[in-house]
């Protein structure tokens, strides 16, 4: 395969990912989705073991969710470079958009 058909390959998967998780979750999923660049990524974040009811499970899928936004968005730990505008703005729009659902999730379960 060349290097334009591998990226291709990439950037379909990647595109398809949101929709296959979805596909299959149980409704206690989070998608956290991240653009950086061109690059879109994303990761499904499961709460089934969780009583989102609750403050401390709450809290721990906030953690999760915080998590996986930083994993899209290219986050490194122990990294000693700072922190781009395009990794903060990343970041800011998939915690967003993931705390909505998270907020919603737990509005049903509540």
């Amino acid at each position: 395969m060349t290097r334009k058909t591998l990226a291709a390959l990439a950037a379909t998967i990647a595109l398809a990912l949101p929709g296959m998780a979805s596909a299959g979750n149980n409704d206690m999923d989070v998608i956290v989705d991240g653009k950086m660049g061109t690059e879109t990524r994303a990761i499904a974040v499961s709460l089934n073991d969780l009583n989102l009811a609750s403050t401390h499970g709450l809290r721990r899928a906030d953690s999760r969710v915080t998590r996986a936004a930083k994993q899209v968005c290219g986050f490194v730990n122990g990294s000693v470079l700072p922190a781009t505008d395009d990794y903060r703005t990343c970041f800011g729009e998939a915690i967003d958009s993931a705390r909505n659902d998270l907020n919603a999730l737990a509005q049903r379960q509540g």
